[in-house]
């Protein structure tokens, strides 16, 4: 069974990234403790949430370029490799690609 990871760990170690919408062509910086649907929200992109805490799976999207810093528990290991949920998904690189 998979676990919630540690949230408190995580904001210390978070920094901004470029999130980088590959079909919209869209750049859109992500600061500390901002999450990437609120600001694929606030730019008008359309995503669909509900739980907003990595567990329903409602937000997983597929991630092309970058390295994420997966936060879910929704996906397997495997659907990690193409997928992420970007309720609470962060970035270890400085991009981060998905296919919006």
């Amino acid at each position: 069974m998979q676990t919630a990871p540690d949230t408190a760990s995580a904001t210390r170690t978070e920094h901004t990234f470029e999130l980088i919408l590959q079909r919209s062509q869209m750049r859109l910086p992500v600061d500390p403790g901002e999450s990437m649907a609120d600001v694929l929200q606030l730019a008008g992109v359309p995503l669909e949430t509900l739980c907003e805490q990595g567990v329903c799976g409602t937000c997983v999207t597929r991630w092309l370029d970058g390295e994420p810093d997966h936060r879910d528990s929704c996906l397997s290991a495997a659907e990690q490799a193409t997928h992420l949920a970007v309720c609470c998904a962060r970035s270890h690189s400085a991009t981060l690609t998905l296919d919006i």
